[in-house]
């Protein structure tokens, strides 16, 4: 099987990695290989047992279509000071400018166009005011909530413009390793999920973007290290959920919705 472009993984990178091809009147032939199914057959049976049954050969949740995303209660950050390390890898104002024009697609693919966290000026002047008095910084960050079956229809819509512009769907199909010759990825080599008894098929391409996400980070790691690809691992969030009483943040939730206040605590200032 040949392809100008092999995709690797169909969560927010592979999908916008075609969205980008397409945008652009590329004519390139397009594959994304995805381990699990679309997203109008993702369903987790943990609804009807009430606890995880560790589902075989893998996780609607986590794998799929569109990736956890699909089940989350779809809340998109606008501001680069949350989230990953991005502006300090290109920049904060480029960072801004990429989030902006991401936004614009999620709009044209129905997402509400109410914005949460605007406005109130005046008020999160006062609670910025008094973060600083406690020594921590505010993150004003405006939220588009898509909601969670909201994110799922708008993903379906996503799914469909993709097959519908010639984008290329294998899904159920797991990627097994990378196709390593001079130096160079050309390919990879695959296997149906679902149909152990089949044997692995090859996908060679002009260009293989690798979008494996946090669910196939292992998988990444080991086969950087099994063909000497340099790499270097990121950073994990650790959180540890505190619950107050309603009167310590009613104020600051009216005003802001979802606020971020940051503190770097002694005596060890992490």
């Amino acid at each position: 099987m040949n392809y100008d472009v092999v995709i690797v993984g169909a969560g927010p990178a592979g999908i916008f990695t075609a969205i980008e091809l397409i945008k652009n009147k590329s004519a390139k032939k397009i594959v994304i290989v995805e381990k699990g199914a679309s997203v109008e057959k993702r369903k987790c049976p943990k609804s009807t047992t009430q606890k995880c049954v560790n589902c075989k050969p893998y996780c609607h949740i986590t794998s799929g279509f569109s990736g956890a995303g699909a089940f989350s209660d779809g809340k998109l950050s606008l501001s680069y000071e949350v989230g990953g390390t991005l502006p300090e890898l290109i920049g904060e104002q480029y960072a801004q400018e990429l989030i902006n024009y991401t936004d614009k697609i999620y709009l044209e693919f129905g997402a509400d166009e109410h914005v949460e966290g605007l406005g109130n000026e005046e008020k999160k002047r006062e609670i910025r005011k008094k973060a600083i008095q406690s020594g921590l910084k505010l993150v004003d960050c405006p939220i588009r909530h898509l909601g969670t079956e909201m994110a799922q229809q708008l993903y379906l819509r996503i799914e469909k413009w993709l097959v519908e512009n010639g984008v290329e769907l294998m899904l159920g199909y797991d990627c097994k390793d990378l196709i390593i010759e001079d130096d160079r990825c050309v390919g990879i080599t695959v296997k149906n999920v679902s149909d152990k008894a089949n044997p692995e098929t090859t996908i060679y391409g002009n260009d293989i973007i690798v979008c494996a996400g946090r669910k196939g980070a292992d998988w990444l790691e080991k086969n950087c290290e099994i063909h000497h690809i340099e790499h270097q691992p990121g950073t994990v969030d650790v959180g540890v959920r505190v619950e107050v009483r309603n009167e310590v943040m009613e104020e600051v939730n009216s005003v802001l919705y979802e606020s971020k206040l940051i503190g770097y605590p002694q005596p060890f200032k992490n």
